[in-house]
């Protein structure tokens, strides 16, 4: 199910994305635990969170160690990604002493034989079936004036998404010839191993330990468990030092024997 926060952004679980109603291109992605954060806040919306209890329904369920630090990176998360759709990040606020809360118009969208429907806002209790629903209203006809100035920021996003799809043609390329070659015993960056992980950097430098501790964290943030099997896991960045445009690449293989791997997941983030 799809919820529409405030009229404005499409919250999609299943796909792990915030979007602007009216603009696809205008989205963010989201980690897996931001995304249970996120929807378990707007399940108890316009109600005081305790920590310990986002802390077991986000985490501890789901069978991953909880955390403050880790509450605390992904309410930011949360917040940055709201920023950056034109959002204010006061959507997620602090209760001291106690923990979190969000106070938004939250509208369930649920799919109906005519199509895609709004049910009743959502006010802090989970919704069912047995709440009715309304239909979208129509976007309005935009005026010649609105229709140019629409047609000139498309233009200019459909240049940064041929660019950011470019990149990250480039650092696939890059981290399947790593690996490749891995396969074929030639040298690769070994980081360090962290658990049953071996974690390789596909950028030239090497990494300090703080670099490398954000290594970590990345590959906990998208689920993937070092505890229960080996993998090779290999991470890139481009553009590292801008801070307006950063694509990162993670990729975690399944080892058959030493020389070769069952299969390959890869995580790419965009900020």
């Amino acid at each position: 199910m799809k919820y529409i926060i405030n009229l404005n952004i499409i919250f999609d679980p299943d796909n792990r994305i915030l979007t602007v109603k009216n603009d696809i291109q205008q989205s963010v992605e989201l980690s897996k635990p931001a995304t249970r954060l996120l929807s378990e806040l707007i399940n108890n919306n316009r109600v005081n969170l305790a920590r310990d209890d986002l802390l077991k329904n986000v985490w501890a369920d789901y069978g991953f160690s909880p955390s403050n630090a880790s509450l605390n990176n992904h309410i930011s998360e949360l917040r940055k990604a709201f920023t950056n759709l034109g959002v204010s990040k006061d959507i997620i606020s602090t209760v001291p002493r106690v923990g979190f809360r969000m106070d938004a118009e939250i509208h369930p969208i649920q799919k109906s034989v005519q199509g895609i429907t709004e049910a009743a806002p959502n006010n802090g209790v989970p919704v069912t079936d047995k709440y009715s629903t309304f239909s979208e209203n129509p976007v309005p006809t935009m005026t010649e004036q609105g229709e140019h100035q629409s047609i000139y920021l498309s233009l200019k996003k459909h240049k940064m998404i041929i660019y950011i799809l470019a990149v990250l043609l480039l650092l696939t390329t890059v981290t399947g010839t790593t690996m490749l070659r891995h396969s074929q015993k030639e040298s690769v960056n070994f980081v360090v191993t962290h658990e049953k992980c071996s974690i390789y950097n596909l950028n030239d430098d090497k990494p300090n330990k703080a670099f490398t501790a954000k290594i970590i964290k990345e590959i906990a943030a998208e689920g993937i468990d070092c505890s229960r099997e080996e993998l090779d896991v290999f991470y890139a960045e481009a553009h590292p030092n801008n801070d307006r445009f950063r694509v990162r690449l993670l990729a975690a293989c399944s080892k058959i024997d030493a020389a070769s791997y069952k299969n390959c997941l890869n995580y790419k983030t965009v900020e």
